[in-house]
Protein backbone atom coordinates (compact mmCIF):
# COMPACT_ATOMS: atom_id res chain seq x y z
CA UNK A 1 0.00 0.00 0.00
CA UNK A 2 1.63 3.22 -1.17
CA UNK A 3 0.36 6.49 0.28
CA UNK A 4 2.17 9.84 0.13
CA UNK A 5 5.01 8.12 -1.71
CA UNK A 6 5.66 5.79 1.25
CA UNK A 7 5.28 2.03 1.10
CA UNK A 8 3.46 1.49 4.40
CA UNK A 9 3.77 -2.29 4.07
CA UNK A 10 7.55 -1.96 4.45
CA UNK A 11 7.32 0.44 7.37
CA UNK A 12 5.40 -2.07 9.47
CA UNK A 13 7.88 -4.89 8.83
CA UNK A 14 10.68 -5.70 11.27
CA UNK A 15 13.44 -6.24 8.65
CA UNK A 16 12.85 -2.70 7.36
CA UNK A 17 13.72 -1.21 10.77
CA UNK A 18 16.65 -3.53 11.54
CA UNK A 19 18.50 -2.84 8.31
CA UNK A 20 21.99 -1.49 9.19
CA UNK A 21 22.73 -0.15 5.69
CA UNK A 22 19.47 1.55 4.74
CA UNK A 23 20.91 3.58 1.86
CA UNK A 24 20.55 7.25 1.07
CA UNK A 25 17.76 9.45 2.30
CA UNK A 26 15.14 10.55 -0.16
CA UNK A 27 14.62 14.32 -0.52
CA UNK A 28 11.16 13.99 1.08
CA UNK A 29 12.57 12.33 4.19
CA UNK A 30 15.36 14.92 4.42
CA UNK A 31 12.70 17.63 4.51
CA UNK A 32 10.73 15.71 7.14
CA UNK A 33 13.88 15.26 9.27
CA UNK A 34 14.73 18.95 9.01
CA UNK A 35 11.15 19.99 9.78
CA UNK A 36 11.12 17.85 12.93
CA UNK A 37 14.43 19.42 14.00
CA UNK A 38 13.18 22.93 13.34
CA UNK A 39 9.96 22.36 15.29
CA UNK A 40 11.89 20.84 18.23
CA UNK A 41 14.32 23.75 18.43
CA UNK A 42 11.52 26.34 18.12
CA UNK A 43 9.54 24.70 20.93
CA UNK A 44 12.73 24.59 23.03
CA UNK A 45 13.42 28.31 22.62
CA UNK A 46 9.78 29.24 23.25
CA UNK A 47 9.71 27.09 26.39
CA UNK A 48 12.86 28.75 27.73
CA UNK A 49 11.48 32.22 26.94
CA UNK A 50 8.16 31.60 28.71
CA UNK A 51 9.88 29.79 31.58
CA UNK A 52 11.90 32.93 32.33
CA UNK A 53 8.76 35.06 32.17
CA UNK A 54 6.89 32.75 34.56
CA UNK A 55 9.86 32.65 36.92
CA UNK A 56 9.95 36.44 36.97
CA UNK A 57 6.26 36.40 37.92
CA UNK A 58 7.06 33.86 40.65
CA UNK A 59 4.88 31.17 39.07
CA UNK A 60 7.37 28.39 39.76
CA UNK A 61 5.01 25.45 39.31
CA UNK A 62 4.22 26.21 35.68
CA UNK A 63 7.80 27.35 35.07
CA UNK A 64 9.01 23.91 36.18
CA UNK A 65 6.72 22.29 33.61
CA UNK A 66 8.16 24.52 30.89
CA UNK A 67 11.66 23.61 32.09
CA UNK A 68 10.80 19.93 31.69
CA UNK A 69 9.33 20.63 28.24
CA UNK A 70 12.47 22.51 27.20
CA UNK A 71 14.67 19.64 28.39
CA UNK A 72 12.54 17.18 26.42
CA UNK A 73 12.69 19.25 23.23
CA UNK A 74 16.43 19.90 23.49
CA UNK A 75 17.26 16.25 24.10
CA UNK A 76 15.03 15.10 21.27
CA UNK A 77 16.41 17.74 18.87
CA UNK A 78 20.07 17.06 19.65
CA UNK A 79 19.66 13.29 19.49
CA UNK A 80 17.72 13.62 16.24
CA UNK A 81 20.48 15.85 14.85
CA UNK A 82 22.96 13.03 15.43
CA UNK A 83 20.58 10.50 13.89
CA UNK A 84 20.09 12.75 10.87
CA UNK A 85 23.84 13.26 10.46
CA UNK A 86 24.67 9.54 10.59
CA UNK A 87 21.72 8.73 8.37
CA UNK A 88 22.63 11.44 5.85
CA UNK A 89 26.24 10.25 5.69
CA UNK A 90 25.03 6.63 5.33
CA UNK A 91 27.28 5.36 8.12
CA UNK A 92 26.61 1.66 8.79
CA UNK A 93 24.98 0.78 12.12
CA UNK A 94 24.96 4.41 13.38
CA UNK A 95 22.82 5.38 10.39
CA UNK A 96 20.39 2.49 10.81
CA UNK A 97 16.66 3.02 10.82
CA UNK A 98 16.29 1.42 14.23
CA UNK A 99 17.73 4.59 15.81
CA UNK A 100 14.74 6.52 14.49
CA UNK A 101 12.45 3.87 15.95
CA UNK A 102 14.23 4.08 19.32
CA UNK A 103 14.00 7.88 19.13
CA UNK A 104 10.26 7.69 18.46
CA UNK A 105 9.61 5.23 21.28
CA UNK A 106 11.67 7.31 23.72
CA UNK A 107 9.86 10.47 22.65
CA UNK A 108 6.41 8.94 23.08
CA UNK A 109 7.26 7.60 26.55
CA UNK A 110 8.80 10.91 27.67
CA UNK A 111 5.86 12.85 26.24
CA UNK A 112 3.54 10.56 28.21
CA UNK A 113 5.37 11.44 31.41
CA UNK A 114 5.16 15.15 30.56
CA UNK A 115 1.42 14.94 29.94
CA UNK A 116 0.91 12.97 33.14
CA UNK A 117 2.87 15.61 35.05
CA UNK A 118 0.81 18.39 33.47
CA UNK A 119 -2.60 16.83 34.06
CA UNK A 120 -2.09 15.18 37.46
CA UNK A 121 0.76 16.72 39.40
CA UNK A 122 0.42 20.39 38.47
CA UNK A 123 -3.24 20.62 39.61
CA UNK A 124 -2.27 18.91 42.89
CA UNK A 125 0.61 21.33 43.43
CA UNK A 126 -1.59 24.33 42.64
CA UNK A 127 -4.24 23.10 45.10
CA UNK A 128 -1.60 22.61 47.80
CA UNK A 129 -0.22 26.09 47.15
CA UNK A 130 -3.69 27.60 47.38
CA UNK A 131 -4.34 25.82 50.70
CA UNK A 132 -0.98 26.99 52.04
CA UNK A 133 -1.70 30.56 51.00
CA UNK A 134 -5.10 30.44 52.73
CA UNK A 135 -3.48 29.11 55.88
CA UNK A 136 -0.64 31.65 55.76
CA UNK A 137 -3.13 34.48 55.33
CA UNK A 138 -4.20 33.99 58.93
CA UNK A 139 -0.66 33.42 60.26
CA UNK A 140 0.86 36.65 58.93
CA UNK A 141 0.59 38.52 62.22
CA UNK A 142 2.04 35.64 64.22
CA UNK A 143 5.09 35.34 61.97
CA UNK A 144 5.84 39.05 62.26
CA UNK A 145 5.67 38.99 66.08
CA UNK A 146 8.16 36.12 66.34
CA UNK A 147 10.86 38.10 64.50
Amino acid sequence: MVFLGIDWGKIFSIPFWLEVRPGELSPRFEKIFLLVLLVSYVIYFLSKFFEKRLTARRNFIKAKFLQKTASFCLFMAVSFTFIFFFRYEAIPILGGRFWVLIWLITGVIWLGYLLRYYFTQIPQQLAELEQKQKKDKYLVGIKKKKK
